[in-house]
């Protein structure tokens, strides 16, 4: 099985302080590097977060990006903007269910924390 990694997994992933770390890492030791992958969308939110939340500069977020990107094995191009499914009923659901579908295009499932996602494509890491 291939994964669509979320922005918060692969904030986990890098950020020591970062919800789920622990928990990112033990996965992570279960699942081959070349069944991990990432797109534009969850990239953009690394950079975005990690300037925000963890004081990067963007040099510095983007640097530890292309460090996470050389330890896995796809990168996904964008799809046509999403259909929205009856279960996004708020604005924090949006980008979940753009991420599903472009999981489930590429036959992956999406790797994430977010506990919110009513969607089959979706493997909640806690």
């Amino acid at each position: 099985m291939k994964y669509l990694l979320d922005v918060n997994a692969l904030l986990a992933w890098a950020h020591p302080d970062a919800d789920g770390h622990l928990t990112f890492h033990r996965w992570k030791k279960l699942v081959p590097p070349d069944e991990l992958t990432t797109c534009a969308i969850t990239e953009l939110g690394f950079v975005r977060i990690s300037m925000a939340r963890f004081r990067y500069t963007r040099a510095q977020a983007q640097q530890e990006l292309a460090g996470l990107k050389r330890e896995i094995g796809h990168y996904l191009p964008a799809l046509p903007p999403p259909v929205l499914p009856a279960w996004v009923t708020a604005h924090a659901h949006t980008t979940d269910a753009y991420l599903c579908q472009v999981a489930r295009a590429h036959g992956l499932r999406l790797a994430t924390f977010d506990q919110g996602i009513r969607d089959p494509t979706a493997l909640l890491l806690a």
